[in-house]
């Protein structure tokens, strides 16, 4: 696949990734278009909740396979791709790539998209963020230290399961 498709594949996916809410959701939205960036038979998967989960359905008979390992606010699930073809370094680097958006979607369907406990200041900072705000800014505007919006950021990131400040808006944005 030239780097064009590639590309609008990952998209695709992220596309697809940000559509799941539900189990099924996953095998409409999600799975085929990881089938789609990187070829394989099948798609297990261990959810955050536990829940185990296949597309297309049966175990496919495909002699190697791959796990993505994710962890989010200290739970962990894991995706595996089977197939006749060994996995290349492409594949794996593609997979990698789309780590974040596999891990969003499977949060969401374990309920892990439930409202967070933010407090009112984290809260008050992370508005100010999604609206583009710097840290200097918030800063002073509130009347703090550009260090204390910092720490401030870095709790919303850990109580959010993200890390970075525009996964931290668009999660709590679309929560």
């Amino acid at each position: 696949m030239t780097p064009e498709p590639v590309l609008t594949a990952a998209l695709a996916l992220a596309a697809g990734a940000a559509a799941v809410r539900t189990p099924g959701d996953l095998a409409a939205h999600l799975w085929p278009r990881l089938a789609d960036l990187v070829p394989c038979a099948g798609v297990r998967a261990t959810g955050f909740d536990g829940a185990t989960l296949a597309w297309p359905g049966a175990r496919p008979a495909g002699g190697h396979r791959v796990a993505v390992d994710l962890e989010r606010a200290g739970a962990r699930a894991r995706v595996v791709l089977d197939r006749a073809a060994p996995f290349d370094d492409r594949d794996l680097a593609l997979l990698r790539l789309v780590r974040p958006h596999l891990a969003d979607a499977l949060w969401r369907v374990a309920g892990g998209g439930a409202p967070v406990r933010l407090t009112p200041r984290e809260r008050r900072i992370l508005a100010m963020v999604a609206r583009g705000a710097t840290d200097r800014a918030i800063a002073h505007e509130l009347g703090i230290s550009c260090r204390t919006v910092g720490k401030h950021l870095e709790n919303v990131y850990t109580t959010l399961g993200v890390h970075d400040r525009t996964s931290a808006a668009m999660r709590v944005g679309a929560g």
